[in-house]
């Protein structure tokens, strides 16, 4: 089972993972620095919020992750997929199951 602190540690080593992955395409010239920032802002959040075991937070970062699907998605099936993008879409998939089970650890672990 895991604990309330094992789920803090695992989003923030995700979610920085996330972040390193997005900032080593902008280093690769893919994205644009005021992308990369705009980008990440909702990720800051989601650490923040995850600290706090906020369920809502978790519940909203869900619908993020779909987003960031999406748009990861577009890049990684077409023309020429870039390494990074792949990560990139594991990573926000990872993250997506955390915050849809994370609700019911914290449940289970109060």
């Amino acid at each position: 089972m895991i604990s309330n602190k094992s789920l803090k540690n695992i989003v923030n080593l995700f979610s920085f993972l996330l972040i390193l992955t997005k900032f080593f395409s902008y280093l690769n010239q893919k994205i644009e620095i005021l992308f990369f920032i705009f980008w990440s802002i909702p990720i800051l959040f989601l650490i923040f919020f995850a600290n706090k075991l906020a369920i809502k937070a978790f519940q909203s970062f869900s619908f993020i992750f779909l987003i960031y699907f999406l748009s990861a998605s577009l890049r990684v099936f077409g023309i020429s997929p870039y390494v990074f993008d792949l990560l990139e879409i594991v990573l926000i998939v990872i993250l997506f199951f955390i915050c849809v089970f994370a609700p019911k650890i914290i449940m289970r672990n109060m």
